[in-house]
């Protein structure tokens, strides 16, 4: 199971890690950088909360509506 979180860590890292290079709002990125870091932790530690916060936090920041998005159609 250990090993199992470790890849689910690495796949938290890299989806942080493409929302930290997309659009820069800066919610979005101060939310992927607490994922990388929650993400790095998992892959060291194998812990299973700090890869359900690193989702749930990355998961809100995903959410969030970007910078000069219109509504207009």
């Amino acid at each position: 199971m250990y090993h199992i979180f470790q890849i689910l860590g690495a796949i938290l890292t890299g989806a942080a890690l493409g929302t930290i290079l997309g659009p820069r709002v800066p919610a979005r990125f101060i939310g992927g950088i607490i994922a990388i870091a929650l993400g790095l932790i998992t892959i060291f530690t194998g812990q299973w909360l700090t890869l359900a916060v690193g989702a749930a936090v990355l998961f809100v920041a995903q959410i969030l509506p970007g910078g000069n998005a219109s509504s207009k159609a």
